[in-house]
């Protein structure tokens, strides 16, 4: 957790502004929420993200706190956290096989999730003060 906090830190809280008691929640802690890292070949973590389920909703998760240092941006990295935040979705939270995966977009980073096959849909709004728009995609076993 500590090195998943670090690296969202710089780039939300430093970078982008974000206010930290924004940043930190108690998702983080949750027990249905499952964080991961993505290293780099010198073993640092350049990539970040976590998956928010919620029991009483089967079939249905939501990505966040998708973060890539600035050194790795442009690498694969950010894709690497997705699919393996995708791999999780589908093999722990996909009752009948299929699973809807929503997230909230920065507005600047809609292109690498429609790369990823998501879909972005409705209206701009502020999150942090950083305009983002829905999206999302549902996976299925075996495809």
């Amino acid at each position: 957790m500590a090195l998943a906090h670090a690296l969202r830190l710089v780039v939300f809280v430093d970078e982008q502004r974000v206010p930290l008691e924004e940043e930190i929640d108690d998702l983080d802690a949750a027990p249905t929420t499952t964080h991961v890292l993505v290293r780099d070949g010198a073993r640092e973590v350049v990539g970040t993200g976590r998956l928010l389920t919620d029991p009483a909703h089967p079939g249905v998760v939501h990505i966040g706190r998708v973060a890539v240092a600035r050194t790795a941006r442009g690498t694969g990295a950010g894709a690497r956290v997705m699919r393996e935040l995708e791999r999780i979705a589908l093999a722990e939270h996909a009752p009948s096989g299929t699973v809807v995966v929503e997230l909230s977009a920065q507005v600047r980073a809609i292109g690498f999730y429609e790369r990823l096959g998501y879909v972005v849909d409705g209206p701009v709004y502020l999150d942090a003060g950083i305009e983002h728009r829905d999206a999302r995609r549902t996976l299925t076993r075996g495809t």
